[in-house]
């Protein structure tokens, strides 16, 4: 479409594109190619009124902005676009033609900058009281195309300097997400994604265990190390895999992340020498194989069974150190028990 920067100030052309934004979201396959011609139309539409309201740079204004609702013509205008759009992108982001156009177009560097701003929202220092859901939810979004991103174009997050500045505010900012109560579901989409990005950004000096890596990751591991207890069974001698009861409201939500998670930390640590020596700091390899000895191995499902034998073959083979407190920890037999043959033949090696 045609709309010179003059409409765009318009609310009829915001009120167009937040009509648009909300079909994106729930359409996801249809007008695949006249959705394509817009795509460039609306990356520079929501940078536009993005770069307005950073000239202005009122945060108290753009808050008051997030609530746009009908009702409300005055405060909602300007409004904010790009989170009207960030659902309809997150589809658009898995399939290969969108995604090109959106990237071409520089959507990735504003849905950096907007991720930092919108966090700086949530930061120490600011009223997160009067902040609405949809500035979690718009953040949790945003994570989840930089995941589709991380999956379908790695060389874009290796080389685009944007990608390197969210690494630095995912690390600086999970240590206290982690420990805040009712955030969980943030937490897990931050550290899912810090881990996916690390993995791709190991050389980077940022990485290489500098204290803010060493706080990320180890906010990591209590993300990952909370979600299971052993819980005991009446009538039973022996208790059962089960999930923490923080986790458990949330886990239909959360165990795509709390997997690709395991999945990615295991990645990250014969790339990183100095995770493994950390994480037996940390002792979760030693707590992960108490917490196997302590419950029946049928209440323990195959996925997790996998998930958990990753992260510790990982560990032994990067360290001897973790392999002997895995051994003092009754490893070999556990991991007997648990059919973990690649755990077992690793601890069996000096």
């Amino acid at each position: 479409p045609q709309v010179g920067p003059e409409k765009q100030k318009e609310p009829f052309v915001f009120a167009s594109v937040r009509i648009l934004g909300a079909w994106l979201a729930e359409e996801t396959s249809s007008l695949r190619k006249e959705v394509c011609q817009l795509l460039p139309f609306l990356v520079r539409y929501a940078k536009t009124l993005y770069e307005e309201a950073e000239e202005a740079n009122d945060i108290s204004q753009q808050v008051a902005n997030l609530a746009i609702s009908p009702t409300t013509p005055g405060p909602s205008w300007p409004g904010d676009a790009l989170r009207l759009l960030l659902p309809g992108w997150c589809h658009l982001t898995v399939e290969d033609g969108p995604r090109e156009i959106l990237i071409k177009e520089g959507a990735p560097s504003l849905l950096c900058k907007y991720f930092l701003q919108q966090w700086e929202l949530t930061s120490p220092g600011h009223d997160t009281s009067v902040l609405p859901d949809s500035v979690e939810i718009g953040l949790q979004t945003c994570c989840h195309i930089f995941l589709n991103l991380v999956v379908t174009a790695p060389g874009l997050i290796k080389r685009d300097a944007c990608f390197t500045s969210l690494m630095n505010t995912l690390m600086t900012s999970l240590p206290s997400l982690v420990q805040q109560q009712g955030r969980l579901l943030l937490a897990a989409n931050v550290a899912t994604l810090g881990l996916l990005m690390a993995r791709l950004l190991s050389t980077s000096p940022a990485l290489q265990g500098t204290p803010a890596s060493r706080g990320f990751f180890a906010a990591a591991i209590l993300f990952l190390s909370q979600s299971h207890v052993a819980r005991a069974t009446p009538g039973s001698d022996q208790a059962v895999l089960a999930l923490s009861p923080d986790y458990e409201g949330i886990w239909a939500d959360l165990q795509e992340l709390w997997f690709l998670g395991m999945q990615a930390f295991t990645g990250c640590v014969p790339l990183l020498p100095w995770l493994a020596p950390a994480a037996l700091r940390s002792r979760w390899p030693q707590e992960l194989l108490q917490l196997l000895g302590s419950v029946s191995p049928n209440s323990v499902k195959p996925e997790m069974v996998a998930a958990y034998q990753g992260v510790l073959v990982e560990l032994a083979r990067a360290n001897r150190l973790c392999r002997e407190a895995m051994r003092l920890q009754a490893g070999e037999e556990t991991a007997s028990h648990y059919r973990m043959a690649a755990l077992e033949q690793c601890l069996s090696e000096p």
